[in-house]
């Protein structure tokens, strides 16, 4: 409208006008000046001109804000608080504290107003005190002498599910969605391995509980130590995490008397071994694409995965770490989140 244009456009409006140029003429010449006017502000400017004699505006009271300046910053402190109250909560906490009625809707302008938008929760480890200033040292030590991770065996273990369906999926609009079956007691497998940059290693897929003695034998024995021998005969790190079986005095003593260099990263730490994204990538590989509906289907499913894992993967998921450790550092040892 005519409360948006110009100062000086405004005023060769009522020059134009004064000079007996219809609206059509005025449009025309103002459009031969490089600047495009619609023939509905010209009117507008040209009525209040009539009515008033300027080209101001008048300041326009209004009524009172619902929600003033007070409550604003309640809404906000309380959003510092608690990050998980709903507009209903917050209703009733300005109800109760400043004997206000106000509308959710008018709670939720402000919020967004506020900077405070709605997601999902991410969720991350839990990282008890004692085992943050841990990680904050190894990632500033990682930092500082520029480690490339170029003789460190990253290994895990992981549990997978018998499961046929993806986290998402679609449905046309209007049409009622698809209920998808899930079992509630899925059968399960679990997967041990590791990767490095020059390779993966031997995959072990087995059931039942992983004692100290089956780690020792079938893990280490025959899957880490003729990887070692063969991908790193002159030097290697072997990373795993702080479980009492890999710690036990026996896995120890194992890795002393075949020279398995074991290298200790701090507890609670899953975001610093890039093998996590591959499980994951894993696991949406059997959902998606292998959809198994039986042990077998899901045990060769895992075993197809493991031939897709070339250098080039490894490397991808390793480097993945040069974005994490900044990230553990600057949120002072806490979980990165990623």
């Amino acid at each position: 409208m005519g409360r948006h244009l110009p100062r000086i456009i405004k005023l060769k409006i009522i020059e134009l006008r004064k000079e007996r140029f219809g609206i059509t003429q005025i449009a025309r010449a103002i459009e031969n000046t490089g600047f495009k006017v619609t023939r509905q502000a010209i009117y507008f400017t040209l009525k209040k001109f009539e009515e008033t004699g300027g080209i101001k505006h008048a300041h326009r009271s209004g009524r009172p804000p619902i929600i003033v300046e007070e409550i604003k910053q309640f809404i906000d402190n309380a959003y510092e608080e608690n990050d998980e109250l709903t507009s209903k909560d917050l209703q009733l906490m300005i109800r109760r504290n400043y004997n206000k009625n106000v509308s959710m809707t008018a709670i939720k302008v402000v919020r967004k107003r506020l900077g405070w938008l709605k997601s999902g929760i991410k969720y991350c480890q839990h990282v008890r005190e004692p085992n943050r200033v841990k990680r904050l040292a190894f990632a500033k030590k990682c930092i500082i002498t520029k480690d490339t991770f170029d003789d460190v065996i990253f290994t895990d273990e992981s549990s997978v599910w018998l499961e046929q369906h993806a986290r998402l999926c679609f449905r046309r609009k209007n049409c009622l969605p698809k209920y998808k079956p899930k079992v509630k007691h899925p059968y399960k497998v679990h997967v041990w391995a590791g990767i490095s940059r020059r390779g993966r290693t031997q995959l072990l897929i087995f059931t039942g509980i992983m004692k100290q003695d089956f780690f020792v034998e079938e893990i280490l024995h025959r899957c880490l130590l003729p990887f070692v021998l063969s991908a790193y005969p002159d030097h290697h790190r072997y990373q795993q995490d702080n479980d009492p079986k890999h710690t036990s005095l026996y896995a120890q003593i194992y890795l002393d008397k075949v020279g398995i260099y074991h290298w200790p990263t701090p507890p609670e730490s899953p975001d610093l071994n890039p093998i996590e994204m591959l499980w994951a990538e894993m696991k949406g590989f059997l959902r998606k694409k292998v959809k198994p509906r039986n042990k077998d289907e899901l045990v060769n499913g895992i075993k197809t995965f493991w031939k897709t894992v070339t250098i080039e993967k490894c490397n991808k998921y390793i480097d993945h770490l040069y974005k994490v450790l900044p990230v553990v550092v600057t949120r002072n040892g806490q979980a990165s989140g990623m």
